[in-house]
């Protein structure tokens, strides 16, 4: 489906000034004061046409805020909000071209679904014949022809959702703004609808803004993600460049599992860092095309898959280091075994075991040497106090440190 050259009738849309080929959202050094609190600060990003972006974090870091000023329900403290090159930052919710879906869908329960879709072109004086071509469409690209007479009671949660990405689709806006969207649907539902979200958007090719506090949806669905905590975005990235190459220990421990490990840069040569750990030892380490101070603190980021012990497989590369510990726990979930070790200085770290791994050989309270392959760790340029040394993983909206160093 693509959108409409043809101005609707009676739109209030102040489309003069939009200026193509640029990014479809801009924001320019955004922040945003409730009182003393400061719930968005210098947000400074563009959001491309056609893209599918993510803004992610726990709860209170500031996404939603910075959602609802793309949308216009709140103005911005300091900064400018522009959408196709136009400032928008004073202007009201209906004179952007966005729409919205919150999680609760709000759809009108006294309509039935053709209706409901059909609410906005109505709204904006469409021609009948036009309404039921655009809402028939639309409910092709949800698939959901046949429920057209149907009322939401007598929908699913996963389709109430559809129908009203629908009613949010059907004008074409600009852009399509998602706050938590998923959040009431139960987790089987939840992740149909992750695969479901990321194929409407690409088959309507409208730009989705993506708001939620869940790692696996953003990792899934979006081009892009803003890692955002205490008002700040840390880092925006691909889900590959998040996951493998996160820009602070933040957004290393928030995103998936990581075991984290406070080091010190002896030496560097060329794109070769070598680190005094706290276990007695050295690891060579990935400079990750940057320069690093010698003498400098830092954290080395392994993922669980890519630590194993001595002797197994080492999933590409020659080993970068090793660290001996002690198992205190096989959880058995599957495809991996979890396998949690502690290192002499008490910081527990994590390994998810293939079978190639052998973690059947393992036991309870029994010595074992862990390692890495060279381009199995990364070298986060950010200190962290030995406290906080060991494996960290998000729950719900917490960081939970399972281990201290």
């Amino acid at each position: 489906m693509s959108r409409s050259t043809d101005q609707d009738p009676g739109s209030t849309l102040e489309d003069p000034g939009a200026v193509a080929g640029g990014p479809v959202v801009r924001l320019e050094r955004v922040t945003k004061h409730f009182g003393d609190f400061v719930a968005v600060e210098e947000a400074d990003f563009d959001i491309a046409e056609g893209e599918f972006f993510s803004m992610l974090g726990p709860s209170g870091c500031g996404k939603t805020t910075t959602l609802r000023m793309i949308a216009g329900f709140e103005q911005p403290t300091a900064g400018r909000i522009l959408l196709q090159g136009r400032d928008v930052s004073r202007t009201p919710p209906h004179k952007r071209d966005v729409n919205t879906v919150f999680q609760n869908y709000a759809l009108f329960p006294h309509m039935d679904v053709f209706d409901n879709v059909a609410f906005g072109l109505r709204n904006r004086k469409v021609k009948d014949a036009e309404v039921r071509t655009r809402v028939h469409e639309m409910l092709e690209v949800v698939r959901l022809p046949e429920f057209a007479q149907r009322r939401p009671n007598q929908l699913s949660g996963g389709q109430q959702q559809r129908i009203a990405l629908a009613r949010a689709l059907v004008n074409m806006p600009k852009a399509l703004l998602l706050d938590e969207p998923l959040g009431a649907l139960d987790l089987k539902l939840r992740q149909v609808m992750q695969l479901e979200l990321k194929r409407i958007q690409r088959d309507v090719g409208i730009t989705f803004i993506f708001v939620t506090h869940d790692q696996e949806e953003a990792l899934t669905m979006s081009d892009r993600i803003a890692v955002m905590t205490q008002g700040r975005v840390d880092q925006i990235g691909t889900p590959t460049e998040i996951y493998g190459h996160p820009a602070t220990t933040f957004v290393a421990g928030f995103i998936g599992t990581a075991n984290l490990l406070p080091v010190k840069v002896v030496s560097q040569t060329g794109d070769q860092v070598t680190v005094d750990s706290r276990l007695g030892n050295q690891f060579r380490v990935p400079a990750g095309g940057r320069t690093h101070a010698v003498g400098s603190d830092a954290t080395i980021m392994i993922r669980p898959e890519r630590l194993v012990p001595a002797g197994a497989p080492l999933h590409g590369g020659e080993a970068a280091g090793t660290i001996d510990c002690t198992v205190t726990s096989l959880v058995f979930q599957g495809p991996v075994v979890r396998c949690q070790v502690q290192t002499s200085t008490g910081a527990d770290l994590v390994a998810h075991l293939g079978p190639e791994d052998d973690p059947a050989s393992l036991a309870v309270g029994s010595p074992i040497t862990m390692t890495w392959a060279y381009d199995g760790a990364y070298l986060v340029p950010e200190a962290i106090d030995a406290d906080q040394a060991g494996v960290t993983s998000m729950d719900d909206d917490e960081t939970a440190a399972v281990a201290v160093g």
